[in-house]
């Protein structure tokens, strides 16, 4: 029997599809499920809000940590609703942020990893932050005490699982460790050159087809997960998140059973030239005939090589604006990595210079200049400025989770305002964030705000954020549309298209 361990941090939306009932000859030890469930508990992120929510166990009383304290509550609120929906995933990623905040080699988002000191493309810096972090001392325990002495195959998909990794390689054993997965495939040469990695058993090629959770398919149908044409399975639902050369590699047969897909895009000129990442050019025209715009969005790269802010700011509006497949999120431009070593290339038609990056042995971008092009500073300012403008009028993807592209359309069919799933109603005993003491609190995920709720209007709201939409019958023409103007203008209730 196969036993499979996923490390964290991988999409918690996913699992691996091992096969139909109890013979699929494969025993699954999710510890990546185990980490988001103790993260994202009632404990830790309960009352009270104090350790890691109050800024790592210390007590002071500041703005800043009573801001977190309350964001912690908040999401504590949405989790415990038991839906499985944006607002879960915000609520995680808030879980996730907190807890790295402190950390000394690790800081966590929804759904990225980033060293404290180093980056995931360099073995060695890796190596040390799995060495320092305090973050998964429980699940390696849990991970030793369930493997015993047998033999496990531990999946690496992606750079940002290889700090868990190697925690949890040391904890069960390398002599009892299989390297596979679709990362650990591509960068085995310098996996066998980087302890612990090097101790373990072997590599297998084997590397396990993904599947949306049944908690968040919606109906609980089997969604295979495709991120190349190449993943497709005919006669299976599907979801997907591809590059456009991909999505026109499928069959036309494909989009009958598609379920939802996002589509990463550097440069949009017109759905005849839609850009890559790799910059070259497809024409997407043959899949919007096939599939039409309301299975399909678009993830939009920032600062692909010489996109000025002005041109990326006016294709996202247009994306929101539309017809067309809709905004799913901005994202930073990354160059693919050029493993042939060439120093000087262009990028749809813009020449660019390649930069070497010594001691990167588990490349995956290449850095580089090219004329006209945004530098950090400018991507960063420019997705942080889109995501404010956009912030309570676009309901954008949480993070690039799979199950986030079940929801890719929108249909034109207005309906009454309802409560946004990313959005809580707290009540604070003590000082709030804005010194007035106690009072209650509508928290928005979504659009990271919160503001303070007149006491007369405190039991409506929270009526309102329990879904019970009736308690706005109860209450006058002119208080009822002041307060969900309010709540609409503050990106609290919505009109869902």
């Amino acid at each position: 029997m196969r036993r499979v361990v996923i490390p964290p941090l991988f999409d918690p939306s996913l699992e691996p599809d091992l096969g139909p009932g109890p013979d699929r000859n494969v025993e699954l030890l999710d510890v990546n499920a185990h980490f988001i469930a103790r993260l994202t508990s009632t404990g830790a992120l309960g009352e009270p809000a104090g350790g890691y929510a109050l800024g790592g166990g210390s007590g002071t009383d500041t703005a800043a940590a009573r801001t977190r304290a309350l964001f912690a509550r908040a999401a504590a609120r949405i989790t415990a609703r038991g839906s499985h929906d944006a607002g879960r995933l915000r609520a995680m990623g808030v879980a996730l942020r907190l807890a790295g905040e402190n950390d000394p080699a690790l800081r966590l988002a929804a759904d990225d990893v980033e060293l404290v000191d180093g980056t995931t493309e360099s073995g060695a810096d890796v190596v040390l932050a799995a060495q320092r972090t305090g973050l998964l001392g429980p699940e390696a325990r849990w991970a030793r005490e369930i493997a015993g002495d047998r033999v496990v195959h531990l999946v690496i998909e992606t750079d940002q699982q290889l700090p868990a990794a190697a925690v949890l390689l040391e904890a069960v054993g390398p002599e009892r460790v299989v390297l596979c997965g679709r990362f650990a495939g591509a960068h085995r040469k310098a996996l066998r050159e980087l302890a612990p990695f090097s101790a373990a058993v072997g590599f297998d090629d084997w590397s396990p087809t993904w599947r949306l959770r049944k908690e968040w398919s919606g109906d609980g149908t089997r969604i295979h997960w495709v991120r190349r044409a190449a993943d497709w399975k005919a006669g299976i639902a599907w979801a997907g998140w591809l590059a456009p050369e991909e999505a026109v590699a499928l069959p036309g047969e494909a989009w009958r059973e598609c379920r939802g897909a996002a589509l990463t895009v550097a440069r949009l000129t017109s759905w005849a030239e839609v850009t890559g990442t790799d910059g070259s050019r497809t024409d997407l025209r043959p899949v919007l005939e096939l599939v039409g715009e309301s299975l399909l969005a678009v993830e939009l790269l920032v600062g692909a090589p010489g996109v000025s802010a002005e041109e990326t700011g006016a294709t996202a509006r247009s994306l929101l604006r539309g017809p067309g497949p809709r905004l799913a999120g901005l994202s930073p431009f990354r160059l693919p990595a050029d493993h042939g070593g060439r120093a000087t290339a262009t990028w749809d038609g813009v020449p660019l210079t390649r930069h070497t990056s010594p001691g990167h042995d588990l490349p995956r971008w290449d850095r580089f200049g090219a004329p006209g092009t945004l530098d950090e500073a400018e991507r960063t300012a420019v997705i942080a400025g889109l995501n404010t403008e956009f912030g309570a009028v676009a309901d954008l993807y949480p993070g690039r989770f799979a199950c986030c592209v079940l929801d890719s359309g929108a249909g034109s069919r207005p309906v009454p305002p309802v409560w946004e799933p990313s959005a809580a109603v707290v009540a604070e005993s003590g000082p709030g964030p804005d010194d007035r003491g106690p009072g209650s609190f509508v928290v928005n995920l979504r659009t990271g705000s919160a503001f303070r709720l007149h006491p007369k209007l405190t039991p409506v709201v929270e009526r309102l954020s329990s879904g019970d939409t009736a308690v706005l019958d109860r209450i006058s023409d002119a208080v009822r549309t002041k307060l969900t103007g309010r709540l609409l203008q503050a990106g609290v209730m919505r009109r869902s298209q």
